[in-house]
């Protein structure tokens, strides 16, 4: 059997492998010039997603790592992106899954055969093969989702999504509004606070902030698989369950005074990550805002009536899950 895996990064490798010890017959193709796909940065990548230059992990090594493939001890808990990167890559080298690999390989479309019950792939460059089955590795962080704003076209300053941003060049001395408020979010208002005139985050519907640092230093991913733990959630009412999380976060950070207490209860949705969030702002360096009204030429109305000064709009909003190669008739919904 053939089969073609299209996407060489944290989900295309493993595929790559288990298809190997299958005894299966697999090409692997990858756009970029790469492997490791929203790890492999790239700072004027045109191709795909990338992270920011600054970004660490937020979940530790240990509990990231590949089953069959552990980091080496000596690197950090939470590592730098160019760690991951490299750890992609001893994994590939490893395994011996590099020869598998077709880089600078866009495919431009998957489709089915009826005649031969077999799918047709096709390259951006005409080049056209035959498979029997097809595993779709690209993920969901290439396709930008740009919700509709009132007022958003009076804007007369810079706009940009969270996919376009690598580092705080171009950001001095500018009043920054950012919305949204998940990972990405927080990581670049963090990063902007100490050279932008103002960083405000607006959010909808607020959220709960972990740290990566548990007690004694431990990742918190860790502290949170222990026997102990596991028990709790066994016994434990739903409602008893929450209030101890939210009890504990509330320790570290005043989720009410700051304006980032969510709707939800801890357990219902995952929580944001960031270490540096609580003194940036007691320090007043981050302000965190309601949901938006309106935008005028100037900056932001927000639901309170509040008006901010915006030079720089980042949209914190999300992707749009999309298989652009796929014909839509043969996709599952994907919500």
């Amino acid at each position: 059997m053939k089969v073609c895996v299209i996407g060489a990064g944290v989900s295309g490798l493993p595929a790559i492998k288990s298809c190997i010890e299958a005894g299966l017959d697999v090409v692997c193709y990858e756009k970029s010039s790469d492997i490791g796909g929203l790890w492999n940065y790239r700072p004027d990548q045109d191709v795909g997603g990338t992270v920011m230059k600054s970004t660490v992990v937020n979940t530790s090594k240990e509990m990231m790592a590949y089953s069959d493939f552990p980091p080496p001890e000596d690197w950090p808990n939470f590592m730098h992106h160019s760690y991951v990167q490299k750890y992609l890559r001893l994994y590939a080298e490893h395994f011996s899954l590099i020869k598998y690999i077709h880089l600078n390989s866009e495919v431009k479309s998957v489709k089915k055969d009826e005649d031969i019950h077999k799918w047709r792939v096709t390259l951006k460059s005409g080049q056209s093969e035959i498979f029997d089955k097809i595993m779709l590795c690209t993920g969901h962080h290439a396709i930008p989702y740009y919700p509709q704003f009132r007022g958003l076209e009076k804007f007369k300053g810079k706009i940009l999504h969270a996919k376009e941003y690598r580092d705080y060049h171009g950001f001095e001395d500018k009043n920054v509004f950012i919305l949204g408020i998940g990972n990405s979010a927080l990581d670049i208002a963090v990063e902007l606070s100490k050279i932008s005139k103002s960083v405000t985050v607006s959010t909808r519907r607020g959220t709960w902030v972990f740290n990566r640092a548990a007690q004694a230093g431990m990742p918190y991913d860790i502290v949170f698989q222990s026997r102990l733990y596991y028990w709790l959630m066994k016994v434990l009412p739903w409602t008893i369950a929450n209030d101890f999380m939210e009890h504990r976060l509330q320790q570290r950070l005043d989720h009410d005074l700051y304006g980032l207490r969510p709707n939800h209860r801890f357990f219902q949705q995952h929580p944001a990550v960031n270490d540096n969030l609580a003194n940036l702002l007691a320090s007043g360096l981050i302000t965190i805002t309601e949901d938006i009204e309106t935008f005028d030429e100037t900056g932001v109305i927000v639901k309170g009536g509040r008006h901010f000064d915006a030079d720089v709009i980042i949209l914190c909003t999300g992707y749009t899950f999309s298989f652009p190669y796929l014909d839509p008739s043969t996709l599952i919904p994907i919500i």
